[in-house]
């Protein structure tokens, strides 16, 4: 049973809106060099209309900052002047039981009866997935009216069980045009290279690559073989940018690595071990075998953004099955470490689910995690390794500018709550030729994309031109150092295109 003083205590801006300040994780955030907030903060909406109560979920890999994204939105709540006994938080990570979680809300309710004004409460439920079957609390709460004109988060580091446990609220979600299922994934490179560089920070504020609507237009012109002014503004900062993309490169956009990035260099080997440490625990609690892990992660960072099935990858990591390569990498990916891309279908506009796909880390700091792992040496002098060959670092931003393509096709969706990049993000292969990606946004937009992060942009475009053919449109080569337009397609660094994601 959860006692009163253990709520207060969780809440102390219950006793004055200042005390958000004492908080630990709002401290350790203030007390770190790069202060930075996730952009998601600013897309959630929380206010609807009087008696809808609508319930998120917010799912992330662990220790990617979840708990301190609530810290932050509390503290935006509070200095917006929102009364303090109208939010409230606890974390349910030593809660075993659906009747705790239903007790612990009815007791926030019944302690601030008479202090909260009427309006619209945040409840923020931290870590339930460690609940069995925590949507059955949600569920008791929402159907008696116990929680009205409330916008409910519910988070926890156990992704897959959290994403299995809301499919078991139906119509007990209530009622928002934006999707209920959030995801906290590393930073994208722009938020990186703006918390890094103030001018460079400035530059995205003030060249309108903010918003996401002003991304997707301009993205829009580059599909159309137009090369808008905002980017032509950026080229003068590539130097900087380059840069910044370089050190992503190695910590990719994960906010404590970046802040170990901040203040020295190399990354501390501790830090590799603490995020390899919550992935191999994650696997080991849905029962998977750790040696098969490292098999299967040392295949992919050999295979990395080629085209592969699932038969090549069991017979060169040597697993018996390719069932158990599927499932294996079904589990990454739902543990937000993966990322698979299918090949086009131009006839159908749609992925071709049972050719060879193309696997990709979602984050560069997690493909050094699973090198360091697999090889003798230390996790950041093999990443050196691994940097040290042209074709690798191609690969790494090849991986980077799928992930952030499936960023841009999110914001481009206009139902979220359907939303599924594998059917609008694929590779390209035929008669021998290929393009690195396609981006189709459902609608207007069906444009090759190829990668070419090198001093010379080769002149081997043969699947972009087969697309372009059909398409009558325009291609994007993604370059090392290029920005101009021709008659067939756009030349842009990828320092300055990954900007509008």
């Amino acid at each position: 049973m959860v006692k009163d003083s253990e709520i207060i205590s969780a809440n102390p801006w219950w006793r004055g809106a200042g005390r958000i300040d004492d908080d630990p994780e709002i401290r350790a955030w203030r007390g770190s060099k790069l202060r930075i907030v996730p952009r998601i903060m600013y897309v959630i909406e929380y206010d609807f209309d009087e008696g809808n109560t609508v319930v998120y979920t917010l799912r992330g890999t662990r220790q990617i900052g979840k708990t301190t994204l609530i810290k932050l939105q509390i503290k935006r709540f509070l200095e917006n002047g929102t009364p303090p006994w109208n939010i409230f938080y606890y974390s349910f990570d030593l809660c075993t039981a659906p009747r705790e979680l239903a007790d612990v809300v009815e007791a926030y309710r019944r302690m601030t009866r008479g202090l909260r004004d009427g309006g619209r409460c945040y409840l923020f439920l931290d870590e339930v997935s460690t609940i069995s079957n925590w949507q059955r609390g949600v569920k008791w709460l929402v159907d008696g009216n116990k929680v009205p004109n409330s916008t409910i988060m519910a988070t926890g580091s156990d992704a897959i069980d959290l994403r299995k446990s809301i499919e078991r609220l139906p119509g007990r979600r209530g009622s928002t045009e934006d999707s209920y299922d959030k995801i906290l994934p590393p930073l994208k490179f722009s938020e990186f290279a703006g918390a890094l560089d103030g001018d460079v920070g400035d530059l995205i504020k003030t060249g309108g690559l903010l918003k996401s609507r002003s991304r997707l237009e301009i993205f829009g012109k580059l599909a159309s073989g137009e090369i808008d002014r905002s980017l032509e503004q950026a080229r003068m900062y590539q130097d900087v940018l380059d840069d910044l993309l370089r050190r992503y490169m190695y910590g990719g956009g994960i906010p404590s690595v970046m802040n170990s990035q901040a203040s020295a260099f190399p990354i501390p080997e501790d830090m590799y071990k603490t995020y390899m440490d919550s992935i191999t625990g994650e696997w080991s609690r849905l029962g998977r075998n750790q040696d098969l892990l490292k098999r299967l992660g040392r295949e992919i960072v050999k295979s990395h953004g080629s085209q592969a099935s699932w038969n090549n990858m069991a017979r060169n990591a040597d697993i018996s099955s390719h069932k158990t390569v599927q499932d294996s990498v079904q589990t990454l990916s739902d543990l937000f470490i993966l990322l698979t891309v299918h090949r086009y279908n131009p006839s159908e506009k749609g992925p071709m689910f049972r050719s060879n796909k193309k696997i990709y880390f979602a984050d560069p700091f997690f493909l050094h995690l699973f090198n360091g792992w697999t090889r003798s040496a230390g996790y950041f002098d093999a990443s050196l390794e691994y940097m040290d060959r042209d074709d690798n670092v191609g690969s790494l931003v090849e991986g980077i500018v799928a992930n952030h393509l499936v960023r841009l096709a999110f914001n481009a969706a206009p139902n979220k709550q359907n939303f599924d990049y594998r059917y609008r993000l694929f590779y390209y292969a035929e008669d021998g030729r290929e393009a690195d990606f396609v981006y189709y946004d459902g609608g207007g937009i069906e444009v090759p994309i190829e990668v070419k992060y090198r001093n010379r942009v080769a002149r081997d475009l043969a699947g972009m031109y087969r697309i372009l053919n059909r398409t009558r449109g325009s291609g994007i080569v993604v370059s090392k150092d290029r920005l101009d337009s021709g008659p067939e397609y756009v030349t842009v660094p990828a320092s300055v295109f990954l900007l509008l994601a």
